[in-house]
């Protein structure tokens, strides 16, 4: 019987333990700023009633990425969708993110559940190839980072009221249909935000719709 002497054992031990205390700690995530720009510098906005709304999509990885702290986040089939409100009234606006809409012929996306998202991000593997959700619990998938989680949740447009004078934003998380071919889906298509409404009376503003496409242009210039 080969049986190792306890001298060996112990050095083995010894090397494993070094292994772990000098390898490189896994980098913890960390919430990254995002600054909401003028109206103007948002090639894709309508304005209407006193209220200009404004898209921008991340639709690259390096450009989600200055905004979350994941550099892959594209990649794994996630496309975080700016929503920028600027209220130029005397009254607050409230804007409904849970009803947006990104329109592309048959296709009417709207946005993931941060949750989701971040199980989705975090998980291992999960590059090229989308899995329906709810995924199935695996050991370790139904822990997801707790800092990513409060930053997607933080920065998700949800339900967002605009005080007079103001501007507000948030994000859609989208999964794309075509991730190959991101930029020219997004060309064809256009936001839909049917839900604004006056704060002080409950009164429904008119729907917003434009294209998306001035900002996929804009966006290639860089």
């Amino acid at each position: 019987m080969n049986r190792k002497c306890p001298s060996c054992r112990l050095l083995g031990y010894l090397g494993i333990w070094a292994l772990l205390v000098l390898a490189p700690p896994l980098a913890a995530y960390k919430a990254r700023s995002w600054t909401l720009r003028s109206p103007d510098s948002y090639p894709a906005r309508l304005a209407s009633e006193g209220v200009t709304i404004a898209a921008e999509a991340l639709f690259r990885d390096d450009m989600a990425a200055s905004v979350f702290d994941k550099n892959d986040i594209v990649t794994r089939g996630i496309m975080p969708l700016a929503i920028v409100i600027f209220n130029d009234n005397d009254f607050p606006i409230t804007v409904i993110g849970g009803t947006i809409e990104l329109i592309c012929e048959e296709d009417h996306l709207r946005s993931l559940d941060p949750a989701q998202v971040v199980r989705r991000l975090f998980e291992k593997g999960g590059k090229g190839t989308w899995i329906p959700q709810p995924l199935p619990r695996m050991p370790g998938s139904d822990r997801p980072n707790r800092e990513a989680m409060e930053d997607f949740v933080g920065k998700l447009l949800g339900e967002k009221t605009v005080p007079p004078h103001q501007k507000a934003g948030g994000f859609l998380y989208l999964h794309l249909p075509e991730p190959r071919d991101t930029a020219k889906y997004l060309a064809r298509s256009r936001v839909y935000i049917p839900e604004v409404y006056r704060q002080d009376s409950g009164q429904k503003l008119i729907f917003f719709e434009f294209d998306l496409k001035p900002a996929i242009e804009a966006a290639a210039t860089k």
